[in-house]
């Protein structure tokens, strides 16, 4: 008999089973009846933020004027919210800085900045993605074959 086998007779009882200490220390007295239990009350399901869910399909638009804003413009991407940027009125030193925070933001939640146009951008989680129906005009001065 190998040492495997001496520890598993370590365990049996006189009739060949294996002793289990809860079992030889149970008494039916000490049995609740069903009634004693109590029921707790099930804990409500999280909140998914799925493609179908609201949650993934909030847009904020933002008109940021200080760097400032690229905190809360992290929070709203943190939370797989869209965000529209709108620059319009923005200082191009603090559209560049905004830009930068965000460029780190979206790298580490695997999402993607787009322009949309000159003082436009779209922020995007990574569980949206955003594509363009219309095809990209060539620069002036410079022709593009299709095919």
């Amino acid at each position: 008999m190998g040492f495997l086998g001496r520890i598993n007779d370590m365990f049996k009882d006189s009739d060949g089973g294996y002793v289990d200490e809860e079992e030889e220390n149970f008494s039916p007295a000490e049995e609740k009846p069903a009634e004693e239990f109590e029921q707790k009350p099930l804990a409500p399901t999280p909140k998914t933020t799925g493609v179908g869910s609201p949650a993934a399909l909030e847009m904020k638009v933002v008109k940021p004027e200080k760097i400032e804003s690229a905190f809360s413009i992290s929070d709203h991407l943190l939370a797989k919210r869209t965000v529209v940027l709108n620059f319009e009125d923005t200082n191009k030193e603090t559209v560049r800085r905004i830009l930068d925070f965000l460029g780190g933001v979206v790298y580490a939640i695997e999402g993607n900045i787009k322009k949309v146009s000159d003082a436009t951008y779209i922020v995007t989680p990574r569980n949206v993605d955003v594509t363009a129906d219309s095809v990209p005009q060539p620069e002036a001065g410079k022709s593009r074959e299709l095919f």
